[in-house]
């Protein structure tokens, strides 16, 4: 089992430090809030404080990098930065090597892609300043870490207290009733982790996406009626199809989505 120093302790680092370190995998992460490194220690996990922005600051560099990968889930935020989100990467990358990690998985987001039928990992890319600037990132990751890095780019991220019917619960007169939903539950992403992890698997791009791509007319009613949210309606309006394919990281290494179909991902009802 590789050690994993895990950046960014949040929605999904926090849920896959508890998963990793419950299955043995020795594990260390990092986070800027006093309750979340106060939630690790909790946990048994070394936790440090860092902050990325024209420099890192944190508690101690030297222990937060004492492993053999890295996994990093730092949104580019909306913030004003007085760096780019790029320059942030580039920088906490530059750090880890520095201190001897040679491997990392980078999660950035199937936003990068134009729209289209069946978009898998070679699918054209989106032009919109969202996509340049994860696009960037990626770039500013695999420039130090090489075949070294394996990106992650999942489609709308569900789970825990993150329920898509709160997305567009009362929302009226939406474009885009036709279109497909693209999401994958936080477990399925930390499966996949552990399947990159455990196969060594570095060096690659891998879409996440659940199989089943129902409506968005049919699912976002469904799902805000089942937290008792007022549905949201639909109008004629057209929306661009994007139909994310995330079979690669299935037919490369196995991986089987526990949740295949968004209308069965928990919490909604089964």
């Amino acid at each position: 089992m590789q050690s994993l120093s895990i950046i960014g302790c949040g929605w999904l680092g926090l849920a896959l430090a508890e998963q990793l370190q419950s299955q043995g995998w020795p594990v260390r992460g990092s986070a800027r809030q006093a309750d979340t490194l106060a939630r690790l220690k909790l946990l048994g996990i070394p936790a440090y404080s860092l902050s990325i922005g024209t420099t890192l600051d944190g508690d101690d560099l030297a222990g937060l990098f004492q492993a053999e990968a890295l996994f990093v889930n730092v949104p580019p935020g909306r913030q004003a930065q007085d760096n780019s989100y790029a320059d942030r990467m580039a920088l906490l990358a530059e750090a880890a090597w520095q201190h001897g990690i040679r491997r990392a998985l980078f999660v950035s987001t199937t936003a990068v892609y134009a729209p289209g039928e069946a978009v898998d990992e070679l699918g054209a890319l989106d032009e919109g300043p969202r996509a340049a600037a994860m696009l960037a990132a990626e770039r500013a990751m695999a420039a130090r870490f090489g075949a070294g890095l394996t990106i992650l780019r999942p489609a709308g991220l569900v789970g825990g207290e993150r329920h898509p019917g709160r997305f567009l619960a009362g929302r009226q007169g939406l474009p885009g009733a036709e279109a497909p939903v693209n999401l994958v539950h936080r477990e399925d992403v930390i499966g996949a982790v552990v399947r990159v992890l455990e196969a060594e698997a570095f060096g690659e791009v891998f879409n996440l996406s659940a199989p089943g791509h129902p409506s968005r007319g049919a699912f976002y009613p469904y799902a805000a009626q089942a937290l008792g949210l007022p549905a949201p309606t639909f109008g004629d309006a057209p929306m661009a199809i994007k139909r994310i394919d995330g079979y690669k990281i299935c037919r490369q290494l196995g991986l089987v989505y526990r949740y295949p179909d968004p209308f069965k991902m928990p919490p909604l009802p089964a």
